[in-house]
């Protein structure tokens, strides 16, 4: 039996048993035949990724499919949700034509955003507030500007018209369609419950990768007959770091600290206190799978950030620095303490080149960008000053987003970049202000919404703008905006006054 229908097998039951505890966890918010409709999907493409052998097949299959899908849920950014991590983004570009060598890179993501959002976007009548409306859309659209206009020195019209759909799909489409179709509480909640969905069966099976030490998704390559540069196994301390579907450790650890911030919210609707728990305890295994230290730090952030957020705040930072320091107590007792005290970050000495290597990418890059500082330079890795950043793969790791986007655009980039961020936290934190008292769900909600954003703010500052991690982190500022516009629309309601009843 191939490998690939062995690990096929498995994932469809660690799966089923993932999916158990997911239904459990957002019964209070999708009705049983929207979580199944959620699950059945999720199963269908994980299934043509494994059985078409084919990529272009697998593609073509998975896209009309959703598209199919779409046109019947009420709920289709929930499916795009639950959809989002099944499988691998493996990459490929479409085969071109005459003078046209390929017409452009796509993945899986890229088929949802064309097969689902693109759908969606379509069938979007008079969204409100109209583009351009919001401050987090000016920062956006400047940032894509300056990106599209850069694109245009040194390269050709082609090239140009290929990269400006690569944004749209990627970049514009998923933010713009998650902040105007998220209009009430009802689709912010199915939106986080879908995630919940896509989330618990990625961290079991990255429990089992870390358990019996075997990636499940690295034979996706085979079944496919694709291959990608991602997807191989990496080592921490004698450990195998989980990818789960993700491709890399650091995807999947980013992605687990997202669904521990929505979480959050999501356990406050779950009244059996077993499964409250349990959705717990598979998240955070789901986080350690990967063996990945940033995204642990951006868990403690988003956990500090959340208690500071809610009522009595500086006394729950209180408690969390008790139960911290009494964990941490236990853990050196154990026979293994010290096997975890040298994997944690900042105290542990595994893998301590790595915190080196980014302080001198950062160094050096500010080096570089001084030269050109307004607009970058997109030839920056012939600089003298980064050769020296080469490593063994004959690359130059940005393993920090705001530095890439600084090198690739200057600071008039990095002005942008950090605008969508900004602008977006400051519209949902007021609104979450505003709401405090006059709507528990939505206060709620918004704690989750921030605390997310802000833990993914530090922990991109030590990732690559790769695989997933773009995607989330857009998908979170559009959130912010569409919270933040729910918002003002139920405010609006509380303050019109009660007409009254006709006898």
């Amino acid at each position: 039996m191939p490998e690939f229908i062995k690990a096929y097998i498995v994932i469809l039951v660690l799966s089923t048993f993932a999916f158990h505890f997911a239904k459990k966890a957002t019964a209070g918010i999708l009705s049983s035949t929207q979580f199944n409709y959620l699950k059945n999907s999720w199963l269908v493409v994980t299934s043509f990724a494994f059985l078409t052998f084919n990529f272009w097949l697998f593609l073509a299959a998975s896209c009309v499919f959703v598209a199919v899908r779409v046109k019947k849920t009420a709920q289709p950014l929930a499916l795009y949700m639950a959809l989002l991590t099944a499988v691998p983004p493996i990459t490929a570009a479409i085969p071109g034509f005459g003078v046209m060598n390929y017409l452009m890179q796509v993945d899986y993501l890229v088929m949802l955003s064309a097969g689902l959002l693109l759908i969606v976007y379509f069938k979007l009548k008079s969204p409100q507030p109209s583009f351009g409306r919001i401050n987090t859309d000016v920062f956006l659209l400047c940032y894509l500007l300056v990106n599209i206009g850069l694109n245009l020195i040194g390269t050709t019209m082609t090239d140009n018209i290929r990269q400006c759909a690569v944004i749209f799909l990627t970049t514009f489409l998923p933010y713009y369609i998650i902040s105007r179709r998220v209009q009430d509480v009802d689709h912010l909640k199915a939106v986080f419950a879908g995630f919940m969905v896509a989330c618990f069966p990625a961290a079991v099976i990255g429990l089992f990768e870390a358990g019996k030490s075997w990636l499940l998704y690295t034979s996706i390559q085979h079944a496919l007959n694709q291959y990608w540069q991602y997807g191989g196994y990496l080592m921490r301390d004698g450990g195998l770091r989980a990818s789960s579907s993700f491709g890399h450790s650091i995807a999947f650890g980013f992605t687990m600290v997202i669904a521990l911030g929505f979480y959050l919210f999501v356990q406050s609707t779950i009244k059996n206190k077993f499964f409250k728990l349990a959705g717990f305890g598979i998240i955070a295994l789901g986080l350690i799978a990967p063996l990945s230290r940033g995204p642990w730090v951006g868990a403690m952030v988003l956990v500090t950030i959340y208690l500071y957020l809610g009522r009595n705040g500086l006394s729950n930072l209180l408690k969390l620095a008790m139960g911290g320091i009494l964990t941490l107590a236990l853990v050196l007792m154990l026979p293994i303490g010290g096997k975890v005290m040298n994997l944690l970050p900042f105290v542990g000495k595994t893998d301590s080149q790595n915190v080196d290597y980014r302080q001198q990418l950062l160094d050096t890059s500010l080096i570089v960008v001084a030269k050109s500082p307004w607009f970058g330079n997109r030839n920056f890795k012939e600089a003298p000053e980064m050769k020296k950043m080469v490593q063994g793969e004959h690359i130059i790791d940005l393993v920090n987003i705001y530095v890439s986007v600084m090198l690739n655009s200057g600071y008039v980039g990095l002005f942008f970049y950090l605008g969508m961020f900004l602008t977006a936290i400051w519209a949902a934190y007021r609104a979450m202000k505003r709401i405090r008292t006059v709507h528990n769900e939505l206060f709620q909600i918004g704690r989750s919404l921030i605390s997310s954003i802000l833990a993914v703010m530090f922990m991109i500052a030590a990732m690559s703008d790769t695989l997933i991690i773009p995607y989330l982190y857009y998908m979170l500022i559009a959130l912010c905006v569409a919270y933040s516009q729910i918002v003002k629309k139920v405010l609006l309601l509380e303050s019109l006054p009660t007409q009254p009843v006709p006898t």
